[in-house]
């Protein structure tokens, strides 16, 4: 028992006042009026606070009349014409709406025993989500309230307490929502934002995105008037530079996943026609691309600026090091760098990687006056540590991930807005990443693993027996899970701690030692996870190594960056705007993010059918192929569904959701 801890057109523009009514309806092929079908349905366009726009509660009231007026013209109320997304279910919950007033986002779920909906389908016969829990307040209704405000109130703070710190504001160095998500997309802004209430991806700073009938090809029409940080206009042939980037350094030093399913886009056939038009070829079919826009990669970085700094660091690239790694190593230490290429809401003031974050609004902000002064993101040092210390005043923003905090959480009568991760508690094992001889090659060795771990163990000693463990990457009460599926999840080893000890034994007798190194956060509970895997392992004939350590200074450079590891506490998270592109980006044998080098055609051709799924009937059928070929391959061990999300102060309005559980706070103000 061994353990350490380690410490193309170019044209120029002026930002104008953007202005814009409530409801935008996009026609889609085949279809008039509000569009009802089975992927991205847009039947509204997200209208950032334009506060000279509508200053009087009477003048919004007439409005918000005039729309359902029109959009009850345009769509009907009936399942056949509506924004529903099946013909024969319930119509959803109509979503939240984006203006001053919006309260702030709503928990998924309030039940400690039911899991939130989701992975959120788009799909024509997706049951009506749950409507959003109340958070006991009703609607504001002094005019300042619903606007918000007119200008950056002076003084206006959101101390943030994160799930980890991070360490690059480049999108392309992200890890994802967890590790810099939400300080990144409050920078960068992001070409669409996914709502999980309702299913849709709203227009940020795209105004619509329509694909064809089968999915291959989408139009994505950008916000004219848009200009970055250094006054360059924001134009489409940027949207196409921007997603390339992730293709630049290929694993050299670059955490994101999303490499994985950039690769989808066929760039080559890819064409922007004028200033605001990308036309979007796929390699195949994705009914839910459009998730893609609400993750890192619509998250567009200035061209110019970038190509500028490859320029400049040229010369100080080696064969270890590129060019583009230095210029994301810049970017994480230089706020000038970051607030001259992008246009979010925010910019940033202070930087300190792997400690701190500080945001100020940003003074020109395309969508209108930024309500909120000041964000400042800081790590208390783990979920319990975040919850006591919102609990005690010093955060009116505090990121949770962990079923005990959340219980409490609720018992307080917490706003809270979260989503069950599917996939969200697993162990990665190391297959030969980069053509390394690791044991984890042998499934003998995986087979071990699953006969081994009593998932029931783990969570009574780390999470007192409040995590919902499933053997499925799909959990029994989220969206996407069916008996069938199940069905296929059971086929996968059972506990059996004497099958697990014959077949240490077996692999032993071919030559092996027995040693494996389990690479773990030193974030609570991750301590007491790691400890009762590797007592578990141990029991039947392993020697099993610990490396506990920090996410961004450990785990993410032990798993992502060296990939000096073999078994690893991580999570996929596959929730409703992330599901397909997560089990992508993992699984798929060629992705350039599968982080455990596993590959097997009966996977690459279940993953096949996950793209074109366009509705839930359809996408339930996919997931089980993945399912059933996960039970026989075993890339990697699940044991629990993981609900994650945002506790905020009851005076904390409009925040928004931009993709999976990253918080966008541009419509954002406190309520006096």
């Amino acid at each position: 028992m061994r353990r350490h801890h380690a410490g193309v057109h170019r044209r120029s523009s002026r930002l104008g006042e953007q202005k814009g009514l409530f409801v935008h309806l996009v026609a889609l092929p085949g279809v008039s009026g509000c569009p009802h079908w089975s992927g991205f349905v847009e039947c509204r366009h997200h209208n950032p606070r334009g506060g000279s726009d509508m200053r009087s509660w009477l003048f919004r009231l007439l409005a918000l009349l005039m729309v359902f007026g029109l959009v009850a013209a345009a769509c009907g109320n009936d399942d056949d014409d509506g924004v529903t997304t099946g013909p024969d279910e319930p119509a959803p919950a109509e979503p939240a709406d984006d203006g001053d007033d919006e309260p702030a986002p709503a928990p998924a779920d309030d039940g400690d025993d039911e899991p939130a909906p989701a992975p959120a389908d788009d799909g024509d016969d997706e049951p009506a989500p749950a409507e959003p829990a109340d958070d006991g307040e009703e609607a504001p209704m002094e005019e300042e309230m619903m606007d918000g405000c007119e200008a950056t109130v002076p003084g206006t703070k959101i101390d943030y307490a994160v799930f980890s710190p991070n360490a690059n504001m480049d999108p392309t160095g992200s890890s994802g929502a967890l590790v810099g998500g939400t300080q990144i997309v409050n920078v960068w802004d992001v070409l669409m934002a996914f709502d999980p209430a309702s299913g849709v991806s709203n227009g940020q700073a795209a105004e619509s995105l329509t694909p064809n009938d089968d999915f291959t090809e989408w139009t994505l029409k950008i916000r004219s008037g848009i200009t970055y940080g250094n006054g360059d206009a924001f134009v489409a042939q940027d949207v196409v530079d921007s997603m390339l980037r992730f293709f630049d350094s290929r694993g050299d030093g670059m955490t994101n996943r999303a490499a994985g399913s950039v690769a989808l886009i066929d760039f080559d056939n890819t064409e922007v026609p004028d200033d605001s038009t990308v036309i979007f070829r796929l390699h195949r079919g994705w009914s839910t691309f459009h998730t893609l826009l609400g993750d890192e990669p619509g998250m567009i970085v200035n061209p110019r600026v970038i190509a500028q700094l490859l320029d400049e660091e040229a010369a100080n690239a080696t064969e270890e090091t590129s060019a583009a790694r230095l210029v994301r190593n810049r970017m994480a230490v230089t706020p000038e760098l970051v607030n001259s290429a992008s246009f979010g809401p925010y910019e940033v003031a202070e930087v300190e990687p792997n400690v701190r974050t500080v945001l100020r609004a940003r003074d020109n902000y395309w969508g209108g006056p930024v309500c909120i002064e000041e964000i400042e993101f800081t790590f208390p040092g783990s979920s319990t540590a975040n919850w006591e210390a919102f609990q005690a005043g010093d955060f009116n923003a505090a990121f949770l991930r962990d079923p005990r905090v959340f219980a409490d959480a609720r018992e307080a009568g917490t706003v809270l807005s979260s989503e069950d991760q599917n996939v969200g508690g697993l162990f990665l094992v190391n297959q030969g990443v980069r053509g390394a001889d690791v044991i984890g090659k042998d499934i003998r060795i995986r087979q071990a693993i699953h006969h081994a771990i009593n998932r029931d163990i783990i969570n009574e000693r780390a999470f007192e027996g409040k995590l919902k463990t499933t053997n499925a990457i799909a959990a029994e009460g989220t969206l996407l899970w069916s008996p069938e599926l199940q069905e296929c999840a059971d086929q996968a080893p059972a506990y059996d701690p004497d099958a697990a000890a014959a077949l240490v034994e077996e692999v032993k007798a071919d030559g092996w030692d027995g040693s494996m190194l389990l690479v773990h956060a030193d974030t609570d509970p991750g301590p007491e996870i790691a400890q009762a895997v590797e007592g578990m392992l141990e029991a039947v004939g392993f020697d099993i190594e610990v490396d506990l350590g920090p996410v961004t200074t450990v785990l993410i450079p032990r798993v992502i960056i060296q990939a000096d590891y073999e078994m690893a506490g991580w999570g996929f998270n596959a929730d409703g705007a992330t599901w397909v592109a997560s089990l992508n980006d993992n699984l798929l044998s060629t992705s350039r993010s599968n982080r455990m080098a596993f590959a097997h055609p009966d996977m690459d051709a279940a993953l096949g059918g996950l793209y074109g799924a366009a509705n839930v009937e359809d996408q339930r059928a996919a997931l089980t192929e993945v399912q059933c070929v996960w039970s026989e391959q075993l890339p990697a061990m699940v044991y629990s569904v993981t609900e994650e999300g945002l506790a905020l102060a009851p005076n904390i309005k409009g925040v928004q959701r931009a993709g999976a559980t990253i918080f966008l706070f541009a419509n954002a103000y406190i309520e006096n």
